[in-house]
């Protein structure tokens, strides 16, 4: 088997291998590594030759190898295309029966060692290289020598020397293989295909990794992958293998040594790093890699501008290594790879030119002078006031550092307190600090006063305030005077007293008070000097104040209340009123603390009192208007009253009005003291008994009433007349001479004997808010409700049952609600008592709206009608009482559960199995009886879910698809190299013998011919051994063969 043939199977392993290759993202997004498909990458590329025969025309001969025999001689003339052999046929498509071939000078003029000849193959850019392989069309040479290049402009590096002569040529020894730990990318020498034999046709194949140890770890051995990388290779031929009859000098001999090859062959692949998955001209016509993963450059072998937060790496089977984008927070679109910022954080994006204002490797800080706004999306200037501020920069809030009196974000205004901002800050305000705030304008320097002072340093009260107090928020107190004036002072003659309780000695006075009002003891502790109260539930319970912490405590006004207190239980509840202030009508309650175990101490009351002492300036003395006595204006003066009393002393006061019939009034609540029959506050009305118009203002105003006794009168504006009112229960009327509605009897006796006026009795049975209920004679019931009927609503009426006498409205008559569908003759009436209707056959409950279980269409008006359910497909033999529609097992379908349903199968107690045939392999949903589904052509399996063999299945295209033909090719490849295998048994016994008796026939004449032939025997088998390799390399489902035997 020759090259030409592995090289073939080689070619559509590749192109096998390249149809089920991944691009550079894999099915699930995911950057994956990819290649360019494996070329020649010679073909066609023109082949530079320091030496070419032709120029001018020269003769030469086809050397023979056997002593004696005329030699064929023939002319090269570069001028002539019929016999011209330039460097173009080395690259060109060769066919067996047309073989083309460049050809150098003949020895005759000199091409012997030391001389050589260069044949340089420029790539065009950087490959892969798999091999380099050179068919000759002569004897292959002694010595040659296969160099590279990894740059267009690099130095040439020795690749693979052959030679018989290794030490003697090239100071080399003889080898094949690099053993583990030596330098991996030295350059061997080998004898292996430097024989004078075969004369023509004899192939040398270098595999660039073959021999050196990590070519199994390829992706991981940096050596290797630039071992293979080469833009240009150079074949240097050293010296020609001769028969040695050269040293005569015989021109025709010299005329038969000369280099020819036929075939120029570099395999590999578009170097892209795993980057690319194919290679494409540029604008200049230069082949460059089609790079992916945010790559670039001829080879892939940079990253994008902005992909440099991790360094460039070159793709694994395991990681895809990709660019990765900087960070910088999109802020910037420009970075570059530092290392040092990489060693330290892993990320090497550093960013340059950020925008917003932005700094940093990743545009994360600000500026100097700037600060990040509230968004975090920009820097904004710090703009810090240069008068007022000590430093241009400001905090991260935006706040610049301020001068003494100076503030705000910008140091561009005074403090409060401060005013006139100069170059040295603020000068402070002069401001009263019991009135003001302490603060003044900016700009005038005015004071800013509490809320009730005035003046320009805030040092007066404002009208209607007094007692200008630095403690007082507000710096003075308004007047209270009960509201009756505006005009007060701080009185003379009280000092500062306080009302307390220490418990130092008992409970002093102080009592416990529970939710009900009840009292309860306080405990008293002589050893914390402390009263108690302990609450057995989570209701509160309260503290009550003796008698000096109660009554009057005007004197008080604006002052506090303090006291300790604490509790022990810590799973006490909230309450809304622990602190309570009663008085006046007044209630104010406070939340203060939980209920538990309540403990009591130190009560103090602020007050005031006559005598000497630390003056209290908060008791004030009122400027009463008229109508008003008293220091705080809280008395009415005489012949004056309370316009409203409920408000007590804030009431406002109002001279008495008695509408005549007194002088004199309560001057607290008004009330006047009334004469002449009269009532109310003011006299306004008659006493009970009594009409007539008590505000006309004489002695005779009120009369008394024409009533029973107990009633009252009133008289009918438009007529004048006098009608009783509020006349006893039961009777009506002007006189109350007539029974009332709802009740009955005859009071006057005018239809017999004299009757009291009694209720009416319906059994509850009418509308107490309805009129005419009764017969306000006899008591006879006429209007009846909640279904009942009889003269006392005593029984229910037709149609409806239950008790017309029951307590509860619910429990009275209800209707019979009869089912039309379900009662004999569609009767409404039921039993009164029970309610029971009337049913048709097979229909139950009492008003017959229901089938017997196992029944339906009670719907038919003749009775329900049986289910028939079938008792293996059916869950329990119940239907749908309308449809009658059993109730099926899975899968199960009919009315009576007697099939399967479509695309189910196998019938049984357990229901139908679904076929699940597979929509796009089957040609129906629906299965046979066995469960087996109906397959469309190129899908096999019970649920025609897998492509047959030599099919497959692409996701673009629906169905199974039939392999490419690189399949058949290799596959009928496969068979008839299986074929010929088979013959070599027989060719054991006879073309092997006869191979042999001619090769020692031909030994007899030229001894040295021997090895040519033993090699040829070597080829042979190699090419079987390689055509095994070959096979077990080919990816699985391409085609099934049994394994190629050696002979």
């Amino acid at each position: 088997m020759s090259f030409f043939s592995c090289l073939l199977f080689w070619t559509l392993w590749a192109a096998c291998s390249h149809g089920a290759m991944d691009e550079c993202i894999d099915e699930s997004d995911r950057p994956q590594r990819c290649m360019p498909e494996f070329v020649n990458a010679a073909f066609n590329v023109t082949v530079v030759a320091t030496n070419t025969c032709g120029s001018p025309p020269e003769e030469y001969c086809v050397q023979t190898g056997v002593t004696g025999v005329t030699k064929s001689c023939h002319i090269c003339d570069a001028g002539d295309p019929r016999n011209h052999h330039s460097a173009v046929y080395l690259t060109d498509y060769n066919t067996q029966p047309d073989t083309t071939w460049w050809q150098s000078q003949t020895m005759l003029a000199d091409i012997q060692y030391p001389s050589s000849i260069n044949l340089t193959l420029h790539l065009g850019k950087a490959f892969d290289i798999t091999y380099v392989r050179l068919k000759f069309h002569t004897s292959r040479p002694e010595s040659f020598t296969i160099y590279k290049r990894t740059s267009e402009d690099g130095p040439w590096i020795p690749y693979q020397y052959y030679s018989g002569s290794c030490e003697k040529t090239y100071s080399k020894i003889n080898r094949v293989f690099i053993r583990t730990g030596e330098d991996e990318q030295q350059t061997l020498c080998t004898d292996e295909f430097s024989d004078i034999s075969p004369l023509t046709g004899g192939n040398v194949a270098f595999s660039t990794l073959e021999g050196r140890p990590s070519a199994y770890n390829f992706d991981n051995s940096p050596v290797l992958q630039d071992w293979v990388t080469a833009t240009d290779i150079r074949v240097t031929l050293n010296r020609l293998n001769t028969f040695g009859d050269e040293v005569f000098n015989d021109p025709k001999v010299l005329k038969s040594y000369y280099y020819a090859i036929s075939d120029f062959a570099v395999g590999g692949r578009c170097k892209c790093n795993g980057h690319a998955s194919e290679c494409v001209k540029n604008e200049r016509s230069k082949l460059v890699c089609n790079c992916k993963h945010n790559t670039e450059g001829p080879d892939c072998n940079v990253c994008k501008p902005f992909y440099n937060d991790r360094p460039w790496r070159r793709a694994t089977a395991d990681n895809a290594n990709e660019c990765l984008p900087c960070n910088c927070n999109g802020k910037s679109a420009e970075c570059y790879f530092d290392p040092e910022l990489y060693r330290a954080t892993g990320h090497g994006g550093h960013c340059r030119n950020c925008a917003d204002n932005m700094d940093g490797p990743n545009c994360e800080r600000c500026l100097d002078n700037y600060y990040r706004d509230s968004s975090g999306q920009r820097c904004i200037s710090c703009s810090c006031n240069p008068v007022g501020s000590l430093s241009a920069q400001c905090d991260n809030t935006g706040r610049c550092s301020c001068k003494p009196g100076v503030m705000g974000d910008k140091c561009d205004r005074c403090q409060p307190g401060f005013h006139t901002l100069t170059a040295a800050g603020c000068r402070p305000c002069s401001c009263n600090p019991a009135g003001s705030t302490q603060e003044c304008d900016v700009l005038t320097g005015r004071c800013q006063c509490k809320e009730n002072v005035d003046g320009f340093n805030c040092d007066r009260c404002k009208l209607g305030y007094f007692n200008l107090d630095p403690q007082n928020p507000q710096g003075c107190t308004p007047c209270f005077c009960f509201q009756h004036s505006t005009v007060c002072e701080s009185a003379d003659g009280y000092s500062i007293h306080k009302v307390t309780s220490t418990f130092d000695r008992d409970e002093e006075g102080w009592m416990g008070q529970q939710r009900d009002s009840s009292s309860i003891p306080v405990q008293w502790s002589p050893t914390t000097r402390e009263i108690s109260l302990i609450s057995e539930d989570y209701f509160p319970i309260y503290f009550v104040a003796p008698e000096k912490f109660l009554g009057d405590q005007l004197l008080s006004y604006g002052q506090n209340l303090t006291l300790n207190f604490r509790i022990q239980r810590h799973d006490a509840r909230l309450s809304a009123e622990d602190v309570v202030l009663e008085g006046a009508g007044h209630r104010v309650a406070v939340p203060l603390i939980a209920q538990g175990a309540g403990y009591l101490d130190n009560v103090s009351l602020m007050t005031a009192r006559r005598g000497s002492g630390t003056p209290a300036h908060w008791v004030e003395r009122c400027a009463c208007p008229q109508g008003y006595v008293g220091q705080h204006c809280e008395q009415c003066d005489l012949r004056y009253r309370r316009s409203q009393p409920e408000l007590g002393r804030f009431s406002s006061c109002e001279p008495c009005n008695c509408n005549g019939h007194s002088d004199t009034c309560d001057p607290v609540t008004g009330m006047c003291n009334c004469q002449h029959n009269t009532a109310g506050m003011s006299c306004e009305r008659c006493k009970d008994g009594f009409y007539g118009d008590s505000t006309v203002g004489s002695s005779s105003d009120c009369k008394p009433c024409p009533c029973p006794a107990g009633a009252t009168c009133a008289v009918v504006p438009r007529t004048k007349e006098v009608v009783c009112t509020n006349c006893p229960t039961g009777t009506t009327g002007k006189r109350c001479e007539l029974c009332d509605d709802g009740f009955f009897g005859d009071p006057l006796g005018e239809n017999g004997p004299v009757r009291a006026c009694r209720a009416c009795s319906c059994n509850n049975n009418i509308d107490p808010n309805a009129v005419g209920n009764c017969n306000r004679e006899s008591g006879e019931c006429l209007k009846c409700i909640y279904n009942t009927a009889g003269v006392f609503c005593d029984r229910c009426k037709e149609g409806f049952y239950g008790d017309a006498r029951a307590a509860n409205v619910a429990d009275k008559c209800k209707p019979c609600s009869c089912s039309p569908y379900g009662t004999v003759d569609r009767k409404t009436t039921c039993s009164q008592v029970t309610g029971q209707c009337q049913c048709l056959p097979h229909v139950i409950n009492r008003d017959c709206s229901a089938c017997e279980p196992g029944f339906y269409n009670l719907q038919s008006g003749k009775g329900c009608e049986r289910c028939n359910c079938n008792p293996i497909g059916s869950t329990n033999g119940q239907c749908d009482i309308v449809s009658g529609q059993c109730e099926c097992q899975p899968g199960v379908a009919g009315q009576h559960c007697e099939r399967c349903e479509v695309n189910f199968f196998g019938f049984s107690s357990s229901g139908c199995k679904p076929c699940d045939c597979d929509p796009e392999g089957s040609e129906s949903a629906q299965c046979k009886e066995d469960g087996r589904c109906q397959c469309r052509p190129g899908f096999v399996g019970a649920r025609c879910d897998m492509c047959e063999e030599n099919y497959f299945y692409n996701r673009s295209t629906p169905g199974c698809q039939q392999c490419p033909n690189c399949y058949s090719l290799v596959r009928d490849k496969v068979r008839d190299y299986l074929m010929n295998t088979g013959h070599f048994d027989k060719m054991a016994g006879s073309e092997l013998d006869r191979k042999l008796k001619e090769l020692n026939y031909i030994a007899k004449s030229q001894e040295d011919m021997i090895s040519d032939y033993d090699h040829q025997i070597q080829d042979i088998r190699k090419d079987i051994a390689n055509l095994n390799d070959i096979k077990n390399t080919l990816p699985e489902g391409c085609f099934n063969t049994p394994s190629l035997e050696r002979p």
